[in-house]
């Protein structure tokens, strides 16, 4: 005898859901009409949420009381940020912090001495490439004839003494790109050229770079802004960040070699 057929068990999840049949008969013009049809299915279709299974699975594993934490960067990218923004905003910090050194350090005497031709300026340089910042000054003197009234007020000119000197004091401080990269090095950078020009223009002088009279202006730097880490030595000690990186292969040797460029060839240079 044959076994009684068993009846297949379907899945509540794929039992298809019946669409209500639409009013009407084919003899009726709105049972072919397409627009019709599908506003019919539409109105009666089971609606479901669209949501990709990843984003799901995310959902049922977060606890929504509490806040999703902001993806952790890359030391990489992290550092790309920084110098982004420390790159927005270096002009305007290295130019408050140079007039907020002079009114401190010279009573704005730096400033008053070089008004006549617009003041300090401070140029950005990329061929700065071993040196953190670089200060230039020079004296520019002209002669005019002088009026009848000059000479009646100069107790001291000479009779037949008819003209006039004028100087005028022109000073830059030129700061690298490639090594000043945060905001603490642009500021003892800064301040270390800053006391080159108060030696040039205020001590006058002019054959001793990093003599007494320099250090002397570089401990009241030091002890006026110490706490925001200026520190004023003779010399940098910045580890100098390179964009391209040779090692030599040679036995025992792997030396290496930096560059701002790619201005070695392996196949025309040579290490030693």
């Amino acid at each position: 005898p044959e076994s009684p057929s068993k009846s297949r068990l379907q899945s509540p999840s794929k039992r298809k859901t019946r669409i209500p049949t639409p009013p009407g008969r084919p003899s009726l013009d709105m049972f072919w009409a397409s627009d019709a049809v599908n506003e019919w299915n539409d109105q009666f279709s089971p609606q479901k949420v669209l949501k990709s299974p990843r984003k799901a699975k995310q959902s049922q594993d977060e606890d929504p009381s509490t806040p999703r934490a902001n993806k952790l960067q890359s030391p990489v990218k992290a550092n790309l940020k920084a110098k982004k923004d420390f790159d927005a905003t270096k002009q305007d910090l290295a130019e408050s912090f140079l007039a907020e050194l002079d009114q401190r350090i010279t009573n704005n005497k730096v400033a008053e001495l070089t008004a006549s031709t617009g003041g300090v300026k401070l140029i950005w340089s990329k061929t700065l490439t071993t040196t953190a910042g670089r200060a230039n000054w020079r004296r520019e003197r002209s002669t005019k004839p002088s009026t009848k009234a000059d000479r009646s007020t100069d107790l001291q000119a000479s009779s037949d003494d008819t003209s006039a000197t004028t100087t005028k004091d022109h000073a830059t401080i030129e700061l690298s790109t490639k090594i000043i990269t945060d905001a603490p090095r642009l500021l003892n950078v800064i301040a270390h050229e800053f006391c080159h020009l108060a030696n040039f223009l205020v001590t006058g002088i002019k054959d001793r770079p990093h003599g007494a009279e320099f250090q002397r202006w570089g401990r009241l730097c030091t002890a006026a802004f110490a706490a925001r880490g200026v520190h004023v030595t003779t010399k940098h000690s910045y580890e100098i960040e390179y964009k391209y990186l040779w090692r030599c292969s040679g036995e025992d040797c792997d030396q290496e070699f930096q560059r701002h460029s790619r201005s070695i060839d392996v196949k025309r240079h040579k290490c030693g």
